[in-house]
């Protein structure tokens, strides 16, 4: 039974940052929905690793690994776990404070998500919320994050949920933030490069960037920079005149044993060899 079964939907009133009651990664081995949980105070955000079933205000659905599901306050659910259960991401909420708040946006959105294609990416979302909200008890800025952060991923949920946004229009978008983070990687190898900064510039969080770009480019942001340093390297030598010492500074590694070490692990010899192999 699929989300188009669930004729319920969850209902809700961007006017606030909602307050975040709990956020974390739990274990449930619950079976045959024995145990049926119901808050008249919160909602709940859930992401399953595991497979099994959910009894959802009445209705069944299955339940594979990257499915999320949207528990409102008021309704009771309950599970069955296969084999021996397993992890999900956990995350209560209700409404925030409303005071001196003048907008007010309302949308909806199903009770049940399938995996589909964005299972790396809402862990990332999980994660940085669980993260932040941990960090909150002595941060307001991290509770503050934390909670930005709920709102935005409900904000995706209900936006992919419309159809306003198709995925390919997603896909396309982040493959422009990618080539973005390259282009910026390739036109600043004589600089340091702040993955925080990066990510900034392209706007996207540091943990989902790092993600992506090794997804799409088989390799870690810190390799693909250090490969791109080497490959100028190599071109300089090739066809200048500068200096060992100056090329390392033009390529952003500046200590010449620093330079010597990573380029002959890059290509098998010292700078100076390299260059009279050419």
């Amino acid at each position: 039974m699929r989300s188009e079964q669930i004729n319920q939907e969850f209902n809700w009133e961007l006017h606030c940052l909602p307050s975040i009651i709990r956020a974390n990664r739990y274990f449930l081995k619950d079976r045959n929905f024995k145990t049926v949980y119901r808050s008249s105070a919160h909602h709940a955000l859930h992401m399953y690793d595991y497979s099994g079933e959910m009894n959802i205000g009445g209705r069944r659905v299955k339940l594979s690994r990257g499915d999320i599901t949207i528990s409102p306050c008021g309704v009771e659910t309950s599970y069955h776990a296969e084999e021996n259960g397993g992890w999900h991401y956990c995350t209560h909420f209700a409404a925030g404070d409303t005071e001196s708040v003048e907008e007010t946006v309302k949308f909806s959105m199903p009770l049940y998500f399938p995996a589909a294609e964005n299972y790396t990416e809402n862990t990332v979302r999980f994660q940085e919320i669980i993260t932040l909200f941990a960090l909150a008890q002595n941060s307001e800025l991290a509770g503050f994050g934390a909670a930005n952060a709920l709102r935005q991923f409900l904000l995706w949920l209900a936006v992919k949920s419309s159809g306003i946004s198709s995925g390919s229009a997603s896909s396309s978008m982040l493959e422009q933030k990618l080539k973005s983070a390259q282009n910026y990687i390739d036109m600043a190898l004589d600089q340091p490069v702040s993955i925080g900064r990066l990510a900034g510039r392209c706007d996207i969080s540091r943990n989902y960037l790092t993600q992506m770009f090794r997804k799409k480019y088989g390799m870690t942001i810190q390799r693909y920079l250090l490969q791109r340093r080497i490959d100028k390297a190599k071109y300089l030598l090739e066809t200048t005149a500068m200096s060992v010492k100056e090329i390392g500074v033009t390529v952003g590694l500046p200590d010449p044993q620093h330079f010597n070490k990573r380029f002959r692990l890059a290509a098998g010899c010292s700078p100076s060899e390299f260059r009279l192999k050419k």
